[in-house]
């Protein structure tokens, strides 16, 4: 009895010390983001930790694809050092324009087995204000070692951060007439009032388009305010610093978006061959500017069909390309005003002559059955008829020429068959008059020897 249950013992004990370890092989890996939180101040840098568990079993190559909002962050540098990835497959990489990290490696040898184990520090900027976070994407794989080759990754973190904007160094500047630092104002005569305190003496400040640029020790000002006139369009920024008990402090700086220049001029016209339903006519517009860029276009429908009342429509907000209605007879002319971002704007305009409905004649060109004819296209077309018609004019004319030639060198080869003939008949006729004249010689000859006979 003793022996049955020593026996059933030692089995127990071998089978969960079989059991155990093969459910311990069982267990997924896991990647892990950390710190998972934090807060930092915008233009600061701070350091990632992307950390492995393999959950007990042997793994031998590891793929990582970390994404992040490349509006908030971007990434510094990876690195290389301190990771437990033996050989990288491909250097650490990333893309700050898609949101992108990057890292590949495997483990020499039979694998690794880790709990947490450093694959990469991943070095980020704050870039811009807001809440963000870092993520592994779906494309991320820990592959066990073995012929199975199989992906145990089963679980990830997300890591959420805050950035913070970044503490004056200076004194508070604020500007009433451009109030947002991220917004374009056609308004060229800025005007900024600062923070002022009993201890002030005094401000420097400049004006320039150097975003870190200080102003020098010189007192500019003892007011709490200035302003500038007619400044050129562009990104400028206004350095301020102040000098309290004798010593000046750091410098603020104030960012400031002007655009007082129209976009570029650009004329509205028809769409080539754009087909419309119930004669409608597709105009399409398009134009730049070079500081704030386009923001919106806006229509307005001017009807000259009566120079006595002329009637006019509101400005409303249109995209290209813009259907217009070609269904009632009259003339129309047709503003179109693109607006940049800092409220600029510059009119685009084209007139249409509707005729009856289904047919307008555009400067451009002929709006036919919901088709639009460009005036090239017409002109092509007559060009091709023309080059048709002269071309079967002038195959007519030639096909007449090679007739004629054909039938002079007929008539010359009968002249000259005909003059043959002759040739052969007057041949012929002095070989009859030979042979008349040899017959009669015979005859003579024939008498003269007769009548010699007779004599005789």
């Amino acid at each position: 009895m003793k022996y049955k249950v020593l026996t059933l013992s030692i089995t127990l004990i071998l089978s969960l010390a079989i059991i155990l370890p093969a459910s311990a092989q069982n267990e997924g890996a896991s990647l892990i983001i950390y710190p998972q939180t934090g807060a930092f101040v915008e233009d600061s840098t701070f350091d990632v930790y992307v950390y492995l568990n393999t959950g007990g079993n042997y793994i031998d190559v590891i793929e990582v694809d970390l994404k992040f909002d490349p509006k908030v962050l971007s990434v510094v540098s990876p690195t290389k050092e301190f990771s437990i990835v033996s050989i990288w497959t491909s250097p650490p990489s990333f893309s700050n324009t898609q949101g992108i990290v990057t890292l590949r490696g495997r483990f020499q040898d039979k694998g690794i087995s880790v709990s947490e184990g450093l694959v990469s520090i991943v070095i980020f900027r704050a870039k811009a204000i807001g809440e963000t976070t870092v993520s592994f994407l779906d494309s991320s794989k820990v592959i066990l070692v073995g012929v199975e080759a199989r992906n145990i990754l089963n679980s990830t973190n997300i890591a959420k951060y805050d950035i913070f904007p970044s503490p004056p160094k200076g004194p508070q500047i604020f500007s009433s007439t451009h109030p947002d630092q991220n917004k374009w104002y056609k308004n060229n005569s800025p005007a900024f009032t600062f923070k002022k305190t009993r201890k002030t003496q005094g401000f420097s400040y400049s004006l320039d388009n150097d975003p870190s640029a200080e102003p020098d020790n010189i007192i500019d000002t003892t007011s709490d305010s200035c302003f500038f006139e007619g400044i050129e369009s562009g990104v400028w920024y206004f350095h301020l610093k102040a000098k309290e008990a004798g010593i000046w402090g750091g410098a603020s700086h104030f960012r400031m978006n002007v655009d007082n220049i129209s976009p570029s001029a650009f004329k509205p016209q028809p769409r080539a061959f754009g087909t419309t339903l119930d004669n409608y006519l597709l105009l399409r517009f398009d134009t730049i500017d070079l500081l704030s860029g386009i923001d919106h276009y806006e229509v307005k429908i001017v009807d000259m069909s009566d120079p006595k009342n002329i009637l006019y429509s509101a400005f409303t907000k249109v995209e290209s390309p813009y259907r217009l209605g070609a269904d009632r007879k009259g003339v129309f002319s047709i503003i179109i005003r693109a607006f940049d971002k800092a409220g600029n704007f510059k009119e685009g305009e084209i007139e249409i002559r509707v005729i009856s409905p289904g047919l307008a004649i555009i400067n451009s060109g002929i709006l036919l059955g919901g088709i639009f004819f460009p005036f090239w296209s017409i002109i092509s077309i007559l060009v091709i008829i023309l080059l048709i018609v002269g071309g079967i004019i002038i195959w007519r004319v030639e096909r007449r020429r090679n007739i004629a030639r054909r039938l002079e060198k007929d008539i010359e080869e009968v002249e000259e068959k005909l003059e043959d003939i002759e040739k052969l008949e007057e041949k012929t006729k002095e070989k009859s008059t030979v042979r008349q004249r040899t017959r009669e010689a015979w005859k003579k000859l024939e008498d003269r020897i007769r009548n010699k006979n007779i004599s005789t």
